[in-house]
């Protein structure tokens, strides 16, 4: 079953939970997410996303007994692979993946839980039929600690708390009630690579384990307090440009800037096709262009003659506040969400292919815009973190 991190809208409460199995409950401990096999599934092209670094699938579920991945694609298309061949399968009917229903129960967590729930986002219950038992999946406020930091919480199936997994490199994202697997990420979206993972109990000691994740949530928080100042949107000379001559209301916004220069790059030649093909999702979203030249009479002339006027949101940038370090011969790319900049990068020809324009032209992480009747449509296609 798909594992969604998207749960930051939940309220959470922890409350005793009241279990006539106490007497019989033992000691937390210390387990781990092992992986004991891995495997790649080679997809068909037609089910390729050809707009994204990398495909993922939308679920695992069980045909007749077999493993399957589903893959669904644009215009309603479902296919499925067989992860013991890792083919295709043919003549199957439409399978959704069997959703676990989070319990109503509130779970219990004895008072060494990692972090009281003042500073957690999102917790749900679901049963897991391979290992017998409950995950209570926690996510931790990413503006108080970063991104991605998550916690697996165990209950037994008498609902009494067994352990803890702490930001696991592997997040159960698939079940289907036989196996567990996760998806690793690949740059080539041809290919997925899946792990699969088996629950095993450590003889580590649980206290300094759980005294560990403290340290290390402290440490985090830190260094988001650090990354907040450093990277604060609002000191940004670029930013300040930009809202020289935009209001911007948008909480996500990115700004491109392309520097002015006799003959253009391969890099710069892909990222203004790209513009150009995109103008009206361009227009529509909140992307900014910044055209960095000695004084205005060259970057008009730049945008007239490489094609740009068809951009609306254009900034002219003739005091040299776009310039970085890293020189000026490739474009750069910058994202900025909820005020501070999570990407500021100058991309090489090939990062421009690779990286940098599925990123401008995706809202966040794996989504993408789209225009329907004149409109910008956002749709979320879900999958893993690959962002910087």
């Amino acid at each position: 079953m798909r594992k969604s991190l998207g749960l930051l809208g939940f309220a959470v409460v922890m409350a005793a939970l009241l279990s006539c199995n106490r007497n019989t409950k033992s000691e937390p401990a210390v387990y781990e997410l092992e992986v004991y096999k891995t495997q790649e599934i080679v997809l068909d092209m037609e089910d390729r996303d050809m707009e994204s670094e990398i495909t993922l699938p939308g679920g695992l579920v069980d045909i007749d007994g077999k493993d399957a991945l589903v893959f669904y694609s644009k215009g309603g298309i479902i296919s499925y692979y067989d992860l013991e061949t890792g083919k295709k399968m043919s003549g199957v009917s439409n399978v959704e993946p069997e959703v676990c229903e989070a319990l109503d129960t509130v779970i219990a967590v004895d008072a060494k839980q990692v972090e009281g729930d003042s500073k957690m986002l999102g917790v749900r219950l679901e049963y897991d039929k391979t290992n017998d038992l409950y995950w209570a999946e926690k996510y931790f406020d990413t503006d108080y600690y970063g991104d991605h930091v998550h916690e697996l919480i165990l209950v037994s199936k008498d609902f009494n708390y067994i352990g803890t997994i702490y930001n696991s490199e592997h997040f159960p994202w698939f079940d289907n009630g036989r196996i567990v697997i996760d998806i690793e990420p690949i740059k080539n979206n041809s290919v997925v690579k899946v792990n699969y993972l088996k629950l095993t109990k450590t003889d580590r000691d649980y206290n300094e384990y759980i005294d560990s994740c403290r340290a290390d949530l402290e440490k985090r928080h830190q260094e988001r307090e650090e990354y907040k100042i450093k990277f604060d949107a609002e000191k940004s000379p670029v930013v300040k440009l930009v809202k020289s001559q935009n209001e911007i209301d948008s909480r996500i916004y990115k700004v491109l800037t392309l520097y002015c220069k006799d003959e253009i790059s391969g890099g710069d030649k892909m990222v203004i096709d790209s513009l150009i093909a995109n103008k009206e999702i361009v227009n529509l979203a909140s992307i900014y262009l910044v055209i960095s030249a000695g004084n205005e009479e060259l970057a008009a002339s730049y945008v007239k003659k490489n094609g740009l006027d068809c951009i609306e949101k254009i900034v002219f940038d003739t005091e040299g506040v776009a310039n970085t370090d890293a020189g000026q011969g490739n474009p750069r790319f910058m994202y900025v969400e909820d005020g501070l900049i999570t990407i500021d990068t100058v991309y090489s020809t090939e990062e421009v292919s690779t990286e940098m324009i599925q990123r401008l032209f995706g809202e966040g992480k794996h989504t993408r815009y789209y225009i329907y009747d004149g409109e910008l449509i956002v749709v979320a296609t879900g999958g893993a973190f690959i962002d910087d």
